[in-house]
């Protein structure tokens, strides 16, 4: 039975969506900060299940313990599924979110369809090396015009959920969780956890 797993993330608002979804599961979650010496792999996958099965691999070798990786981003239909993979690097290798988000709005200014999708995998791998579970997870919306809401972080400010009827970046986090493409794919992972007990 695992008891420490690391979530292969630094950023905080992925951490706290990851222990709100996987509270029932009784593990001690770790993160990327606390291991600050270990260095960043190359993502050089084609698709975000290949990025998240390469570094849920890679930090569990060299941190010799269980982790947890996924791999996500936006697909905007109109630029063929860009930024997709690059998502976090659409703007650059040390892109902010806002410079993506205003590279994305300016490639988009001429755009009627903005039907877009954010798509999440994820993969876990135990301390041998061995990987446990692939899930995924899609969460369906468009593309807004400029940011709306302070939530969240990422393209969630300029995306519209169809589900919610609302920006992403006015969900409050349980509101996120229940239809977010992380979301989706966290649960289907814990109801696999669950399945195993």
């Amino acid at each position: 039975m695992i008891k420490e797993l690391v979530i292969a993330t630094k950023n905080q608002g992925k951490l706290l969506e990851f222990k709100e979804l996987m509270k029932e599961i009784p593990v001690e979650i770790k993160c990327l900060a606390d291991f600050p010496e270990v260095e960043e792999p190359v993502e050089n996958g084609r698709t975000f299940a290949a990025n998240a099965r390469l570094k849920a691999m890679y930090y569990s070798s060299k941190l010799g313990l269980p982790c947890i990786a996924d791999d996500s981003g936006l697909e905007v239909q109109a630029l063929e599924g860009a930024p997709g993979v690059r998502s976090a690097r659409y703007a650059g290798e040390k892109a902010t979110d806002q410079e993506n988000i205003d590279l994305l709005l300016y490639n988009m200014k001429f755009q009627v369809k903005r039907v877009c999708r954010f798509r999440c995998a994820l993969c876990v791998v135990d301390e041998k090396g061995k990987v446990l579970h692939e899930v995924d997870g899609i969460c369906e919306g468009m593309l807004l015009h400029e940011p709306l809401g302070e939530l969240g972080f990422g393209y969630d400010p300029i995306f519209w959920s169809t589900e919610l009827h609302k920006g992403m970046g006015e969900a409050t986090m349980q509101e996120k969780n229940k239809i977010s493409h992380r979301g989706k794919a966290i649960r289907k992972l814990v109801a696999l956890w669950s399945k195993k007990k």
